[in-house]
């Protein structure tokens, strides 16, 4: 999935029309994708259902942040990504 797609995903899941917004939730989505790659998410996780909604969660954690404040709420980082990381572990059964 593209960076655009993704962005268009994210921008269903906000019910956001338009580009007018598209600049700043571009630069959100793509903090938020890389904070999840990071944090050991896959690319093909992260394109899922619950990538993408975690995705879109994220994005609003920072669209809606407090002046000198960055943090993501509880559903983000204790309730979705640690569901993420999960299925993210490498089948070391064979």
């Amino acid at each position: 999935m593209t960076d655009d797609e993704l962005l268009e995903k994210v921008k269903r899941g906000l019910s956001v029309s338009g580009s007018f917004n598209d600049t700043t939730l571009r630069i959100k989505v793509l903090a938020v994708k890389q904070y999840m790659l990071n944090a050991g998410i896959t690319q093909e996780i992260m394109e899922s259902e619950l990538g993408v909604a975690t995705l879109t969660i994220g994005v609003t954690d920072l669209w809606n942040l407090t002046s000198g404040e960055i943090k993501f709420s509880p559903a983000f980082s204790e309730c979705l990504m640690p569901q993420l990381m999960v299925v993210s572990l490498p089948d070391v059964s064979s």
